[in-house]
């Protein structure tokens, strides 16, 4: 109740903000999928230009947040940015809830709790879901994939059975949903997902051999089925609008460039002065294309390459310590709040939004990475959590190491930070008490050799980039 009224007072402050950067492209993409529904609810062709235009655009961004806005705009064509920011206030408190109410039946009350506190009480979490931006909402479906997996995996270990088709078919769904909401999470999906599979076979065939695993693999068939199939009318859709193949999107290559490479020899020299370093390429690429009949990715790929030919792993992991800190500096919305009459770094709302979201943000950013290092050897329970919880906070991680960083990038793995810090809670306390499993919940070698695995990987990466910067 506290982390929704904070929410309540949050909009009343940038109810009147207009949408802005992003946010206008997500609003023309739900406009286009609105426009899309009302022609063919009336038999009418589709607009395909405008779905071109407008829904895939250059491709950069996934339809996610356009599909959570189309209803506003099915409903009320002409909702002014006020109602949208509170169309997104609703459709993100909403899944906050289903998140707490997951997470407290699959992980228990402590890490509903956490995530009641962080990152749900951050003030700059609590403007961004207000934004339109995807990041935060896939954050949240995630903890409620990794609910629904973790449930999964431990009703298979007290001899329950696996999941069934419709589990499968939700999971699939969910696991589509975070990267609809936010591609760079697909790594995330993807190592959680192949993990709690995994798990669960070996558990299944250890105690019943493959003839009790066999309704599981049809269960874990559909799930990808599920997941492939409504991921490929978005690929064919931008794959026929741009002229190449397209899976998600195609940040990649520019945003490469752009962070690693040098920015005067993007363009195969320097580009157009007056435009940004993301719109500048593209447009480049899309005139290099035209006149070589070449697809409009491959050319950025490409481009990409020539800007980054003088790369060396020093500057490559000089770079990404400079991402990491600019991933680190979450007070960069606050600005959002700036009174009308005050300047930039002036009013008490700037200093909620900015120095009271940084003194959450250090500690527990700080107690999750101690997590990344702990390896919980005590509860069954515990040790799935922990290697999910993991898998997922080091493959958001990997987001300094391809891509620019940014203020709001956190909020993806933010939901996992809050039961990152639960979940070295219980590994302190029981290992000071001496806290016996209770029956059923005993450890697994397995799932302790894989938590060395993966706390080896985040180590070795830090010291790697540590080195070489």
């Amino acid at each position: 109740m506290v982390a929704l009224a904070l929410k309540v007072i949050f909009f009343n402050r940038v109810a009147d903000l207009p949408l802005r950067g992003d946010e206008v492209a997500y609003r023309d993409a739900g406009c286009a999928i609105a426009n899309l529904v009302r022609d063919l609810a009336g038999l009418n062709a589709p607009d395909g230009s405008e779905l071109s235009r407008d829904l895939v655009g250059s491709g950069w961004f996934m339809p996610g947040m356009g599909l959570v806005l189309a209803p506003l705009y099915l409903l009320v064509p002409d909702a002014g940015d006020p109602l949208a920011r509170m169309w997104l206030g609703l459709v993100s408190g909403a899944v906050f809830v289903v998140a707490v109410v997951e997470v407290r039946r699959a992980l228990g009350r402590p890490f509903a709790i956490a995530l009641c506190i962080f990152p749900a009480m951050v003030p700059v979490w609590v403007l961004l879901s207000l934004t339109a931006y995807g990041d935060l909402l896939a954050g949240l479906v995630l903890v409620v994939l990794l609910g629904r997996l973790l449930e999964v995996v431990t009703a298979g270990r007290a001899g329950e059975g696996g999941p069934s088709l419709a589990e499968g078919a939700l999971l699939g769904f969910l696991g589509i949903a975070v990267v609809y909401l936010r591609s760079s999470a697909v790594l995330a999906v993807a190592f959680i997902a192949v993990a709690a599979a995994g798990v669960l076979l070996w558990t299944l065939v250890r105690s019943g051999g493959w003839e009790r695993a066999r309704g599981s693999v049809i269960s874990l068939a559909v799930a990808s089925g599920v997941f492939v199939g409504l991921l490929v009318p978005w690929s064919i859709g931008a794959s026929a609008a741009l002229g190449d193949r397209i899976i998600t999107t195609t940040t990649v290559p520019t945003a490469m460039a752009n962070t690693f490479g040098d920015r005067e020899q993007v363009c195969f020299g320097p580009c157009d002065p007056g435009s940004t370093v993301w719109f500048a390429p593209v447009r480049y690429a899309r005139e290099v294309a035209r006149a070589t009949g070449e697809g409009e990715v491959t050319v950025l790929g490409q481009m990409s390459a020539y800007a980054r030919q003088d790369v060396t792993p020093r500057s490559y992991s000089e770079d990404v310590v400079d991402n990491l800190d600019r991933y680190r500096n979450i007070d960069g919305f606050g600005a959002i709040l700036k009174p009308p009459d005050a300047p930039h770094d002036e009013g008490v709302w700037q200093w909620v939004a900015r120095d009271v979201s940084l003194w959450m943000f250090r500690p527990v950013s700080w107690l999750a990475a101690l997590a990344l290092l702990v390896v919980s050897r005590r509860r069954y329970g515990d040790q799935v959590v922990a290697v999910f919880v993991k898998l997922g906070l080091l493959a958001l991680l990997s987001q300094p190491f391809v891509h620019l960083g940014g203020s709001r990038y956190w909020t993806t793995a933010g939901a996992l930070g809050g039961l990152a810090v639960v979940l070295l809670a219980r590994m302190v306390w029981g290992a000071v008490r001496k806290v016996e499993p209770e029956p059923g919940d005993e450890p697994s070698r397995l799932l302790t050799a894989v938590q060395w695995l993966l706390s080896a990987v985040a180590v070795a990466a830090v010291a790697t980039v540590a080195l070489l910067a």
